[in-house]
């Protein structure tokens, strides 16, 4: 991608509030990245209804599964777009790491919410310097699933209950249709959903997983940045508490 490209990059994404990077990751990575989430189900737990449902929060602290981290992390085309759109001399990851694999999610925001909603302000997020804190996901299938209201970054939305963030009308919403091995960078405070369970329930989903990796980059510059980490940290320890002895996804061909 020439300058001019990651210059565009960088202002989508500082004004839509997310930006595709199609083909970024090569097919053969990702069918071993799929390898490695399918051979390691006993580090996801199963917290949705679905029991084919898997999540692993702060799975970069498993070294089996470190390298998929380095992935979202460190792709050079992704870290190059935040700095610019950041205006930062560097990225770094804050420790807010996810796999998902066939996880509903419902209208939210990436911020601090519930009870750690605490660790913000207002300033922090949409004051002058706020913002600057970004998602990348990778895609380990083609899909649409993800649905966002372009924009919306930019407007306070209240952290305490994520009905608040649902948009007034559903033709807000877009979906962003993506290629397996695409990477989407997506500001923490853009409202978006994921597929719901309706949507997951099927032989498909079983057969052929959904599965998500991601992770939080924020420019070195932001303030924003040291908070969410700081806050992450307390809700990572507490999620470990709540699902440690949760089952494992239960998938067809690994039963």
């Amino acid at each position: 991608m020439s300058e001019t490209n990651i210059a565009d990059a960088a202002a989508d994404l500082r004004s839509h509030g997310f930006v595709i990077l199609e083909g970024a990751v090569p097919v053969e990575t990702v069918e071993s990245a799929r390898r490695s989430v399918l051979d390691n189900l006993h580090f996801l737990k199963n917290t949705r209804p679905n029991p084919s449902s898997g999540h692993s929060a702060g799975f970069h602290r498993h070294p089996e599964l470190e390298h998929l981290h380095m992935l979202v992390s460190t792709n050079p085309l992704a870290n190059r777009i935040i700095a610019e759109a950041t205006g930062a001399p560097r990225v770094r990851s804050i420790g807010l790491s996810d796999i998902t694999l066939n996880r509903s999610q419902p209208w939210h925001v990436d911020l601090l919410r519930g009870r750690y909603r605490k660790h913000l302000t207002a300033d922090l997020c949409w004051g002058p310097e706020g913002g600057g804190v970004f998602k990348v996901l990778l895609y380990l299938q083609s899909g649409a699933s993800l649905r966002v209201i372009p924009g919306a970054h930019a407007t306070p939305v209240p952290l305490d209950d994520d009905r608040k963030v649902e948009p007034q009308d559903e033709g807000e919403a877009q979906a962003v249709p993506v290629t397996s091995g695409s990477l989407v960078i997506m500001d923490i405070r853009l409202p978006h959903r994921g597929s719901s369970e309706e949507e997951l329930a099927t032989q498909a989903s079983l057969t052929t997983p959904k599965i998500l990796v991601s992770t939080v980059l924020a420019g070195s510059n932001r303030p924003l940045g040291p908070v969410m980490e700081r806050g992450n940290f307390e809700r990572l320890l507490d999620w470990d508490d709540l699902h440690r002895h949760a089952a494992s996804p239960k998938l067809a061909a690994y039963a």
